[in-house]
């Protein structure tokens, strides 16, 4: 079961999936995820990062506290998260970052079907969940993340989402769950198109 949380503000949409394991994709910016949480759960195994904003990644540290959890991201992106540094792009939403304590590169995570999906950033990634594609700010339901922050590439986020709509289709996806705005569907690969 996929639960979205948070999305509130600036932060990012926060998406529980309660199976197997209970992992915590994209934590956000606000502290009050955590009572979010804690109506489904007071166990998180781990966190997935889709990529090293602060807006998905501002919390980690205290989910990574108050959970004991590891925190996973690309392996492109461990070094940023880890040293909080400009790809961050905390001062964008007026604040600082607090690593977590341990980063741990997605190479590493067995048991979670992840798509590297570059071009919002170079680490970018997307996690396919039943008959779900969490594509973090990848693919939006009407649109696509932006590509002039620090490692961005529109040509690779073109590539990126036509990979996706080529999985989504073999694999009869029905569900695009975004890093904002509303869930999605399949039709989201021809909004994104008017976007690229």
């Amino acid at each position: 079961m996929i639960v979205k949380l948070g999305g509130f503000g600036y932060s990012c949409n926060t998406y529980l999936i309660l199976d197997k394991y209970h992992i915590l994709i994209d934590p956000g910016m606000y502290a009050n995820i955590i009572d979010e949480i804690e109506k489904y759960t007071s166990k998180i195994d781990f966190v997935i990062n889709t990529h090293c904003h602060y807006d998905h990644v501002g919390v980690d540290h205290l989910i990574e506290e108050i959970y004991n959890c590891p925190i996973y991201i690309d392996d492109k992106e461990v070094r940023h998260l880890k040293n909080a540094d400009h790809v961050v792009l905390a001062e964008l939403f007026n604040s600082k970052l607090i690593p977590p304590k341990e980063v741990l590169p997605i190479s590493e995570l067995e048991d979670v079907e992840i798509i590297r999906t570059p071009g919002h950033t170079y680490g970018s990634i997307t996690i396919l969940y039943r008959d779900g594609l969490i594509t973090g700010d990848t693919l939006f339901a009407y649109g696509v993340g932006r590509t002039d922050f620090p490692t961005g590439d529109i040509i690779k986020l073109r590539e990126s989402i036509a990979m996706l709509e080529k999985i989504a289709n073999q694999r009869d996806i029905k569900h695009i769950y975004p890093g904002h705005g509303e869930i999605g569907d399949r039709r989201a690969f021809q909004y994104a198109k008017l976007f690229l």
